[in-house]
């Protein structure tokens, strides 16, 4: 007997849920949800920062700093420790590029489900990763999956670190269409806007080949727009 598909997959399942997490869009109401965190740069100037998460990833990573090198766009990148650890190289190559890192934690964990001990370690030994990595404190952290409490941000600014979030996320982990993404990103853009897309990831089967075709295209029609790609450093300033 033939066995029926299943339409329910894995694969479809998280493009369903992406695609209702960008309607309802919580990152857009950021501010109302918590003032302690970075959710964009409240600035006038047409500056907006891209973000990817996840990384290093030795099969990605390279992808987006071409396009990146391509486009002369900086960007910052939050690595995660182990894989930091895993792909030491590529994490100093990205650095000796222009570009800034930021911390997403050890193992990738959410956070508010740690004690305070367990929260502390996953961020210090990234910490120190990405202090090696050319001797400069990181300043940003953004949890794993953007899951926060009150305690999980008393314990980032404990470690001197600022919450990062964003508010233009197309969802590109949840696998939707190239050209989903690239629309996400181009109506919800804004002036001081932080792009939050992935390079890399925790799974096996791992596909951000979508996220990299939409960043050829999104780069080059926000800059005829006149925005200006900038660092979160350079975007958020001194806050």
């Amino acid at each position: 007997m033939t066995e029926k598909p299943n339409f329910f997959d894995n694969v479809t399942l998280q493009a369903i849920l992406g695609d209702l997490g960008h309607v309802v869009a919580l990152e857009r109401w950021g501010p109302k949800i918590s003032q302690r965190v970075i959710w964009r740069a409240p600035i006038h100037e047409r500056k907006i920062a891209l973000t990817f998460d996840d990384g290093p990833h030795p099969v990605y990573t390279p992808k987006i700093l071409e396009v990146l090198e391509r486009f002369k766009v900086p960007a910052t990148f939050f690595l995660i420790g182990k894989h930091v650890q895993n792909n030491l190289t590529l994490a100093r190559e990205t650095v000796r590029a222009g570009h800034e890192v930021g911390n997403h934690t050890f193992t990738h964990r959410r956070l508010w489900r740690l004690t305070d001990i367990n929260m502390f370690d996953e961020i210090k030994r990234t910490d120190e990763l990405l202090r090696n990595l050319n001797g400069v404190a990181p300043r940003f952290l953004r949890p794993p999956m953007g899951a926060f409490s009150k305690r999980v941000l008393n314990n980032v600014e404990s470690a001197g670190y600022k919450t990062v979030i964003g508010n233009v996320y197309p969802r590109d982990s949840h696998l939707p269409s190239k050209e989903k993404i690239l629309s996400r990103v181009l109506s919800r853009i804004i002036k001081g806007s932080i792009i939050i897309l992935h390079d890399g990831g925790n799974t096996n089967h791992l596909d951000r080949s979508r996220t990299i075709w939409a960043a050829e295209r999104f780069i080059p029609q926000l800059q005829e727009r006149g925005f200006e790609f900038v660092t979160l450093s350079d975007l958020l300033g001194h806050i």
